[in-house]
């Protein structure tokens, strides 16, 4: 700009220069590698950033000419930073629309909220109708919460003919605070008489089922479908609100749309999905259309053999998954499911080879898991860790779900000093695991090794102090096989108030009490722990309170009904060993 001289200078400040310029110059912009524009901005962010062609001039105060001129070069030289930031400086200067209007552009297209939301505040103060000022003014009110403010914005702009998504207003309405949620819904409430917008009477349903109030949704959706009956949205609501609601014929007008739109992947795929859990048979015939159309979908293979397999057709089913596994697609679903029905079937190794073909997804942990446990119920331990072993090895951000699954395996095969071991060693590895550590807590409590247990737990404690889990099963311990009634009675009160009613902590209480010699209170805390949770071990806590108490058949009933429901619980057996040993002879 150097090379400008003052006589050029000069005589471009006498001219007016036209905005309309800046017109080819942004559009350019579009070929170029810059930041996304503001996330979900509109559902046509590129109309909101092109420019107009401006049918004015707009007179530039001489002293801004240079500005104006650099401006423009910065945006043919593709320098868009440098061009919002004299743009924005431009704007404070000249009280002008279409100064402001450009300025909110650029900064829209770069994705600046923060300047856009600064211009776009000046474009509605100088042009308060604008419908797109209006529109993005709405989209930045609904960014930072404000809904209810969203909805005044978007109506607006609506109002003078900008095309709105009110459908923005139901995406966004899940994280609204609940006062801008009910004031939101008075604002649509008020305004829907009178409204044709009908895309604003659909984002109502929405909101309505968000709240769980279907009834009322279903009520919007009809009063949209009656004016719009081939509305193709408003058709698959309704068809999952009439489910939800358990309409006689939930489904009649969505198959009739399918009937009349046969071609519609989407809606034909939404009816698919919906039969599925109604009537697997039709499920599976519209899928089957659904596949001819789109042979190499792997999604709709992947129903077929779901559906197939829950029909017990597990040839089909099979069949399905190896096609999904030709076209390598849903890999590891495939193999998990595949794995599933050999397992169904009786074969195995079969079952093993497919499980252990899963990657690291949704079904990783239990494919893990299933393959671990058929080690453990043919006795192979030491394939079942060199397993395991390779997978921690393969997938390390899975290595301590991986030790805790093995720990799992082998304290079901009771072998207790081999977790403990297992234990110790995934500690070194995640040393602030608190899965692990308790754990470890557990098996070396069936060890009779107290210490560890509760250097275990204290440990854990020490680091979440309100895992009532931690405190029960401490004070529990406590109070079970020591004499420190008082400090495990401190402990269970503690765990008993951060989860109150729960029925294993109200047993623990129950217990110490009895240990504390508070008969009528431990009665009382094991009455509710039993009523909630019918489980031998509280029956057998219950009845030995009973028995203190005098009330031998009350205790006998209780016992007689819980060793009938569960003849090999070792905490009841050991129980009436003690009190009543002629329960047990005849069982």
């Amino acid at each position: 700009m150097a090379l400008l001289t003052k006589t050029y200078r000069e005589s471009a400040m006498r001219r007016i220069i036209s905005v309309t310029v800046l017109a080819g110059l942004l559009s350019a912009c579009s070929s170029a590698p810059v930041q996304q524009p503001i996330a979900a901005a509109t559902a046509d962010t590129v109309s909101a950033i092109e420019p107009q062609i401006i049918r004015r001039e707009v007179p530039i105060p001489d002293e801004l000419v240079y500005d104006f001129l650099l401006a423009e070069f910065a945006l043919r030289q593709g320098d868009y930073r440098q061009a919002l930031r004299l743009y924005q400086d431009l704007a404070k200067q000249v009280d002008d629309v279409e100064v402001s209007a450009r300025a909110t552009r650029i900064a829209q297209f770069l994705g600046d909220e923060s300047a856009v939301s600064e211009l776009v505040k000046r474009w509605l103060a100088q042009e308060p109708n604008n419908p797109e000022a209006g529109r993005l003014a709405g989209i930045l009110a609904l960014r930072r919460g404000a809904g209810a403010t969203a909805f005044d914005y978007f109506y607006d702009a609506a109002q003078e003919g900008a095309i709105v998504d009110f459908g923005m207003l139901a995406r966004a309405y899940p994280d609204l605070s609940s006062p801008e949620r009910e004031i939101l819904k008075q604002r649509i409430d008020a305004t829907l008489d009178g409204s044709q917008e009908r895309s604003l009477t659909f984002a109502r349903a929405l909101m309505a089922a968000e709240d769980g109030d279907n009834a009322r949704a279903l009520t919007f959706v009809n009063e949209l479908l009656a004016a719009e009956p081939q509305n193709i949205q408003a058709l698959m609501l309704q068809a999952r609100l009439q489910l939800s609601l358990k309409h006689e014929s939930p489904l009649e007008g969505l198959a009739q749309a399918v009937k009349t739109n046969p071609n519609n992947e989407a809606l034909r795929q939404h009816y698919a999905q919906l039969l599925a859990g109604t009537d697997v048979s039709a499920a599976r015939t519209q899928y089957e259309i659904l596949s001819a159309d789109h042979p190499r979908k792997g999604e709709y293979l992947m129903a077929l053999a779901l559906l197939n397999k829950e029909l017990n057709d597990f040839l089909a089913a099979k069949a399905y998954l190896r096609q999904c596994l030709a076209l390598e697609q849903l890999i590891d679903e495939a193999h998990y499911y595949l794995g599933e029905i050999a397992q169904q079937e009786g074969a195995l190794q079969a079952a093993m080879d497919h499980y252990q073909q899963v990657g690291d997804g949704q079904h990783f942990l239990i494919a893990s898991r299933r393959v671990a446990a058929m080690l453990l119920q043919t006795n192979q331990l030491e394939e079942l860790h060199a397993y395991l072993e390779n997978q921690r090895t393969r997938f390390p951000r899975r290595g301590e779900q991986l030790f805790a699954l093995e720990a799992q395996v082998l304290s079901t095969a009771e072998e207790d000093k081999a977790t403990v071991e297992l234990l110790n060693k995934a500690l070194t590895v995640y040393p602030n695991s608190e899965s692990l550590r308790y754990a470890r807590a557990m098996a070396a409590q069936r060890l009779g090794n107290l210490a560890q247990l509760e250097a275990d737990l204290r440990i854990i404690l020490s680091i979440s102090p309100n895992n009532a889990t931690v405190l029960n099963a401490l004070g529990y311990t406590l109070a079970d096989q020591t004499d420190r009634y008082e400090e495990a009675f401190e402990l269970i009160s503690k765990a008993l108030e951060l989860a109150p009613g729960e029925p294993a902590i109200l047993d623990s209480m129950g217990w110490v009490l009895f240990k504390l010699d508070r008969l009528q209170e431990a009665e009382q805390q094991l009455q509710l722990a039993y009523q909630q949770m019918e489980d031998p071990e509280i029956a057998a806590h219950l009845g030995e309170v009973l028995m203190a108490m005098g009330k031998a058949e009350e205790a006998t009933k209780l016992w007689t009904a819980a060793i009938e429901a569960a003849p090999q619980h070792q905490a009841l057996i050991d129980t009436l060993k003690r009190l009543q040993p002629a329960l047990l002879a005849t069982q």
